[in-house]
C-alpha cells in the first residue's frame, strides 16, 4: 500500500501524473473533539492486532476491523452532540431540557387526557342500559 501511495506521489511529482486531488476543508471544532474521542477505538483494536504489526502489514479483515471502531466512535461522537445541542437551552431552568415540548402532548385544550376519555367510554354503555 505505501509503494503505490509513494509511487503515485512521485509521478504528481515529476508531472507524469497530472494532479486530481481536492483540498480538503478543515474539520471544526466539533469535528476535531469527535475524531480525539476515536483514539481509544483505535488504540484498543491495535491492541488487539498488535502494536508490534505495521500498518501496512494488516490483512484486510484487520484493516477494517480498526476502520469500524474508528467510523462507529466517529459517528457516535457526531450524534452524541447533535442530540445535546438540538433545543437550545430554555432561559430559567436549571437543568438543560431535551425536548421542551415533550410534556405539551397531554396538555392540548381541544383533547380529553387518557384516562378521562377511557372512563367515560366504558361508562357510556352503562349508562345507556339504564
Amino acid at each position: 500500500m505505501f509503494h503505490a501511495l509513494y509511487g503515485q506521489w512521485l509521478r504528481v511529482q515529476e508531472g507524469r501524473t497530472p494532479k486530481t486531488e481536492v483540498a480538503m476543508i478543515d474539520p471544526s471544532d466539533v469535528e476535531l473533539a469527535a475524531m480525539k474521542k476515536c483514539l481509544k477505538a483505535f488504540g484498543e483494536v491495535a491492541g488487539e492486532i498488535g502494536f508490534a504489526k505495521p500498518l501496512g502489514d494488516y490483512s484486510e479483515a484487520e484493516a477494517l476491523q480498526v476502520i469500524d471502531a474508528i467510523v462507529t466512535c466517529y459517528t457516535e461522537a457526531m450524534v452524541e452532540h447533535h442530540e445535546a445541542t438540538k433545543y437550545p437551552p430554555v432561559r430559567g431552568l436549571k437543568d438543560p431540557v431535551s425536548d421542551p415540548f415533550a410534556d405539551l402532548e397531554d396538555d392540548l385544550p381541544w383533547e380529553e387526557p387518557k384516562a378521562q376519555a377511557q372512563t367515560a367510554r366504558t361508562a357510556a354503555p352503562k349508562e345507556a342500559r339504564r
